[in-house]
């Protein structure tokens, strides 16, 4: 009997080690458990939270809108895009004038030629001239040359201001800006010859005339991008047309005191007072006047028939 129980003793000693050992392991396993789902369900409300917002705060956007580029950003947004913009004209600028400094020779024989023509030649006065010389000549080149990328990447950073309908607009209005531009440093160009002649004739014939070749370089400079700035008369009065400022019966009515006006700033302008150099500035900008004057008139037909189309 003593042996039974014995046995019965040990195999419910063992079952008690088997019961005890059982609630040991299950806590482990509940904890693990315990561990991994907290951080499942708070990644899923984390997610759905962040698309929340993101859909509150985020506008549907248009396809066509993507593709045109007209995505709405915020000021850092603009701000680097600015960034972006202009360091894509720098760079431009930068590489043609790293460019342009091996053709330095041709760039200033082009500049120097109108003042070469009077038999003349330019000083230089320092040694380290001839090199800022050839720099500032490839810079001219590199500005010049360089133009028409600048105006893009403006073009693109405040094209997603302008409304579609008036885009076209926006575009021929900034092409014919460009080619005013280059009209009038080319008329300057062909016109300085007749200045130089001029001015030198004021020298007293008992001195000679020592120009500084950069003081040159300066002065065509400041007198071309003088005149291209003032040949683009035609677009202001086109964009004073379009706002509503000016009308062409104002511009008819004023057209004595322009003409006025214009021959004043041709004589600012230009470092003579021979006629003929004047009159090389003066006539053209009246011609453009003249221009503005219909580009005027076409705008104005052109919101009248919008306004009978929209009545």
């Amino acid at each position: 009997m003593a042996t039974k129980k014995d046995t019965k003793t040990t195999a419910s000693a063992k079952d008690n080690t088997k019961t005890k050992k059982k609630p040991a392991a299950a806590p482990k396993k509940k904890v693990t458990s315990q561990k991994k789902t907290p951080t499942r369900g708070v990644a899923k409300t984390k997610t759905t939270a962040v698309k929340k917002i993101t859909e509150k705060e985020i506008p549907d956007i248009d396809p066509a809108a993507k593709e045109r580029g007209d995505i709405p950003m915020s000021l850092i947004g603009h701000l680097d895009e600015f960034r972006s913009r202009f360091l894509v004209s720098l760079v431009t600028i930068v590489v043609i004038t790293l460019v342009s400094f091996f053709f330095s020779d041709q760039l200033l024989y082009i500049i120097n030629k109108p003042y070469l023509a009077t038999g003349l030649k330019l000083n230089v006065f320092n040694l380290i001239d001839g090199f800022l010389l050839r720099l500032k000549s490839a810079f001219i080149a590199g500005i010049l040359l360089g133009f028409p990328i600048i105006i893009y990447e403006l073009w693109k950073y405040i094209v997603p201001a302008i409304e579609r309908k008036d885009r076209m607009f926006s575009r021929v209005t900034i092409l014919i800006a460009v080619v005013l531009f280059y009209l009038g440093v080319t008329l300057t160009y062909f016109a300085l010859p007749l200045a130089i002649k001029a001015l030198l004739s004021f020298t007293p014939p008992e001195m000679t005339n020592t120009i500084n070749a950069s003081q040159y370089l300066n002065f065509v400079l400041i007198f071309c991008l003088a005149i291209g700035a003032v040949f683009e008369l035609p677009i202001v009065i086109l964009i004073l047309t379009r706002i509503g400022i000016v009308t062409p019966s104002f511009l008819i009515s004023k057209r004595k005191y322009a003409i006025v006006l214009i021959w004043i700033l041709a004589a600012i302008i230009t470092p003579t007072v021979d006629p003929l150099t004047q009159s090389l500035v003066a006539v053209p900008l009246m011609i453009l006047y003249e221009i503005s004057i219909a580009i005027s008139k076409m705008v104005v037909l052109k919101k009248k028939k919008k306004e009978l189309k929209a009545g």
